[in-house]
């Protein structure tokens, strides 16, 4: 399997919104090293697939595709909506860097579907292509905000809310697992390091994040291997060792689990 490589931005350019091409498609898989993908589709009918999340494509229904996720379309009718690319370094120092970027979990899920809040989206995607067509002055801050207003709108539509940081327990979970995820992947570990039972550090995690412990666990090595592969140059072998793995094919057969593909494979299509 190969994974197709697509920087459809240029090194000088952060932003850039244009209209779905309007055709009937089945792509390969692919991702995008640097920059996140939004999807606002206003018709379509087929799936969207995003790592190993499937998403049946209609109207109202909105994709992010963070960088270093895969994806590929399998459409059966022509979609209508808008593609927003957006690098990182768009957003430094805004208050959305650190939420898309640097949180783990991560605090957005990959597909909604907007039934109630539509109009209201579509109108947020319209305002950015104007602005971004126009470029008046303090245009790239008015977008921005547009994002910022987006952002707020998906947690509302999500049961996540602002709950999950506000949660003593998730919060040194969270701490614990970024410290000894190479090094203990044991879920009674960090039960007993957090003075609860596992049932009750699972039932926390579903509760906020409809996810096990133990899956959040792996998840934080899953990311961590993802970023290896993209940003470092050490070769695989150094990887699975530097993230706790006593051979090289262990790693590769819990990435693949993971992701759908060898670590060689995602390496090669996403840098």
């Amino acid at each position: 399997m190969h994974i197709e490589i697509k920087n459809k931005l240029n090194d000088k350019e952060l932003f850039r919104i244009k209209r779905m091409k309007e055709v009937i498609k089945t792509t390969n898989p692919h991702g995008h090293k640097e920059y996140l993908e939004i999807i606002y589709l206003t018709q379509g009918d087929g799936l969207h697939q995003i790592d190993h999340h499937r998403f049946p494509v209609r109207g109202n229904s909105l994709y992010l595709v963070m960088p270093g996720q895969i994806h590929n379309w399998a459409l059966t009718a022509i979609p209508k909506g808008y593609v927003i690319m957006v690098q990182k370094d768009f957003l430094l120092g805004h208050p959305l860097y650190d939420a898309l970027f640097q949180t783990f979990p991560l605090t957005f899920g990959s597909g909604y579907h907007l039934e109630h809040t539509g109009p209201t989206v579509l109108g947020i995607f319209e305002n950015i292509e104007n602005e971004h067509t126009e470029q008046r002055p303090n245009y790239q801050a008015i977008i921005q905000t547009y994002l910022l207003l987006l952002f707020n709108l998906l947690k509302r539509e999500t049961a996540q809310v602002d709950e999950r940081p506000e949660t003593p327990l998730l919060k040194s979970f969270f701490a614990l697992v970024g410290t000894n995820y190479k090094t203990v992947r044991e879920l009674d570990w960090y039960a007993r390091e957090l003075n609860v039972t596992s049932k009750t550090l699972n039932a926390h995690c579903r509760k906020f994040l409809d996810k096990t412990a133990g899956a959040l666990i792996y998840e934080k090595l899953a990311t961590e291997s993802k970023r290896l592969l993209l940003y470092s140059q050490a070769n695989i072998g150094e990887i699975a060792y530097d993230l706790g793995f006593t051979d090289p094919s262990h790693f590769n057969k819990f990435f693949k689990k993971q992701t759908g593909v060898l670590p060689s494979i995602y390496r090669k299509g996403i840098s």
